[in-house]
């Protein structure tokens, strides 16, 4: 669908703006970038991009030494692209909004470090069934880099429990084989245990986030589970399921695992959609690091 929009989209600055045949070009050229960055996330529908998606997408193009008037064009794109979007109701809510041309003089796309994945640890030290579910989600979320949309469509089939193995399911209906840490295993064994305990005959093995209704816990609910976490902290970082995503990768490289072998963990179409992590120069010391696929953790 991506490309439907993009034609109708410059079908639109060509007839209503009267845009000139240089400008289009470089529109169309823009928002193919973001696209081909996009579906190399798996990102195949237009209402599952978050800002924070633009936001990496950027970074990786400012890290091709692209000249900072392409930035703030590319930037001014994307912005008009989804007020189009917008406007003709293609999407929800506009993340495009709120992009700006001094983005880059800040951090966009922070990661976590040890310490601030220890103080999401501290707080979660619960014992009911949403204590330790939550506290399983950071710790899943962490050790396997899985999307949050794969997370919240896990099921306990997928889950190979002896060799700490998840098989994905991916949008586009591939699959792949993501690994959990023993940490995440400790919780994940509590959680299941505490929702047994819970519902009863009326357990369910095809969901494994659940709210106290026995339903599948919404992206929405996600987001709120990770502020409430996060607020008991002294993060000050803005936090969300992907910042976890972005954690692992940085990580993963960082202590010496394979450009490509990550991409598969990942599940990233294009090599180009991992490479954003090459730019980051993390010297904090990720304890766990790449031992969970050596099975040591």
């Amino acid at each position: 669908m991506y490309n439907v929009y993009l034609k109708e989209y410059i079908h639109y600055e060509k007839t209503f703006h009267n845009k000139s045949e240089n400008t289009l070009r470089a529109y169309k050229k823009d928002l193919e970038q973001l696209i081909e960055f996009l579906l190399g996330e798996n990102l195949e529908n237009i209402n599952d991009v978050k800002d924070i998606h633009l936001k990496t997408f950027l970074v990786y193009m400012k890290n091709k030494n692209i000249a900072k008037r392409s930035l703030n064009r590319k930037i001014s794109s994307i912005k008009s692209f989804f007020n189009f979007l917008k406007d003709n109701s293609y999407i929800i809510k506009n993340i495009g909004e709120k992009l700006e041309n001094s983005i880059f003089s800040k951090e966009l796309v922070p990661v976590l470090k040890i310490d601030e994945i220890n103080q999401l640890r501290e707080v979660l030290n619960g014992t009911s069934m949403n204590d330790y579910r939550d506290r399983l989600i950071i710790e899943l979320l962490y050790s396997s880099g899985i999307r949050a949309s794969e997370l919240l469509n896990l099921s306990e089939g997928l889950f190979n429990f002896y060799e700490r193995e998840i098989k994905v399911v991916c949008k586009n209906k591939s699959e792949r084989i993501v690994f959990y840490s023993k940490t995440a295993n400790f919780y994940l064994e509590r959680y299941l245990e505490a929702k047994k305990k819970k519902f009863g005959d009326k357990y369910r093995t095809d969901i494994i986030f659940v709210n106290n209704s026995q339903e599948r816990l919404s992206d929405r609910s996600l987001r709120r589970i990770i502020d409430r976490t996060v607020k008991k902290t002294n993060i000050q970082k803005e936090i969300s399921p992907h910042t976890f995503r972005h954690s692992f990768g940085v990580y993963m490289l960082e202590h010496g695992m394979n450009l490509h072998y990550l991409q598969e963990l990942m599940g990233h179409s294009s090599i180009e959609s991992t490479k954003i992590y090459l730019e980051y120069n993390i010297q904090d010391e990720f304890i766990e690091g790449k031992s969970y696929y050596n099975k040591n953790v």
